[in-house]
């Protein structure tokens, strides 16, 4: 059970990778076994120094001195009992015992494959082909749960108004384009109206309270979970309702749909527009008069705003005729002197008040 030699005494060895011995021999000499840094023992190899062996060998016409660090682990009963090179060695950490469960746990590929005329047992060829670990077996004998999903996620539909999905055929084109079935959004409209409890629900929240009847396309009160106080015949659950998203770019969905997510009580489309009794021409005018939304106000620039500006530019940008930029913009920069002036002065003369600007 010697390796090799290898390396510097054999570089032409079958171990031999790239100039490096593939089994990492020789190995270390220690005088007691330890446990390396990659999770492998490190076996006692007493030097000769240690009352440890050694033999000559003689490799490639030469006669080398082989000792403990090339002796390959093994058992000398399983040698003797097999007439064999066995190599034995111990796994002692989860670095090195992976490898066993990892052939042993792992699943195997399967291919089922027949000529048979006009049959097609599909039901069959899942069973033969199907393959269940040693995992999944114990974990469907003990009966834990295979698939499980919580909370439960309520997709609601976005859609400006009128424009909701529909499917139709030849034969009732023209009933569905007269009354197309409703979707969450619709239903959650009409609930609205009918339902005191839903007027205070955002969109979104509805899901919590209500189950959504995918037949006959309304929402209905759940009839599990946790008791509303106040509120006969009503539950709350901890489902979740997820609204689809708008991109920015479709402007008018995006801003209907910001509304749709701030705004409690609505009964339709029109009443998403209307604020304060009033009917908004547009969504985004509605969502600017309740503060959703930034106005172009902090576009627009004061006087000591420009300013600001012009020293910054004279400091930091070296323009090559300041005199002359002032002279172009003096009318913005010196606004606020006019201003002041007027009501120091009570003179609207622009001749005047251009003469006061230059004094000041």
């Amino acid at each position: 059970m010697i390796h090799g030699p290898c390396g510097a005494l054999n570089l032409n060895s079958p171990c031999m990778v790239e100039g490096k011995c593939s089994k990492r021999f020789p190995k270390n000499l220690v005088s007691d076994t330890v446990t390396g840094n990659d999770g492998y023992p490190e076996y006692r190899r007493r030097s000769t120094e240690d009352n440890g062996h050694s033999v000559t060998l003689r490799v490639k016409n030469q006669d080398l001195e082989i000792d403990n660090r090339w002796v390959v682990p093994y058992s000398p009963l399983l040698s003797k009992i097999y007439k064999a090179h066995i190599n034995v060695e111990v796994c002692n950490s989860v670095q090195s015992i992976k490898y066993i469960c990892k052939y042993i746990n792992k699943g195997s590929d399967m291919a089922v494959f027949g000529a048979v005329a006009n049959v097609n047992d599909e039901i069959t060829k899942f069973q033969m082909g199907r393959y269940i670990s040693s995992n999944e077996a114990v974990w469907r004998i003990l009966s834990f749960p295979i698939h499980d999903r919580h909370p439960t996620v309520v997709h609601l539909a976005v859609h400006p108004e009128n424009g909701q999905r529909v499917f139709f055929t030849p034969g009732n084109a023209m009933r569905r384009a007269a009354q197309p079935p409703a979707t969450t959004l619709t239903a959650f409209f009409s609930l609205c109206q009918a339902d005191d409890f839903a007027k205070t629900l955002l969109y979104a929240e509805v899901p919590e309270y209500y189950t959504w009847n995918n037949s006959s396309k309304v929402f209905q009160r759940r009839r599990r979970g946790k008791a509303v106080h106040g509120q006969p015949v009503l539950f709350h659950s901890d489902a979740i309702g997820r609204i689809y998203t708008v991109h920015p770019n479709n402007q008018e969905c995006y801003y209907w749909r910001l509304l749709l997510i701030n705004v409690r009580e609505p009964t339709s489309f029109e009443s998403l527009r209307t604020v304060d009794e009033e009917l908004c021409g547009t969504y985004r005018e509605a969502c600017e008069r309740l503060n959703m939304l930034e106005n172009d106000m902090h576009w627009v620039m004061h006087p000591h705003q420009i300013q600001t500006l012009f020293a910054i530019i004279i400091a930091t940008c070296s323009p090559a005729k300041p005199i002359e930029l002032c002279q172009k913009h003096q009318n913005h920069l010196s606004e606020d002197f006019l201003h002041r002036l007027r009501r120091q002065t009570g003179d609207i003369n622009a001749g005047n008040l251009q003469r006061g600007i230059d004094c000041y």
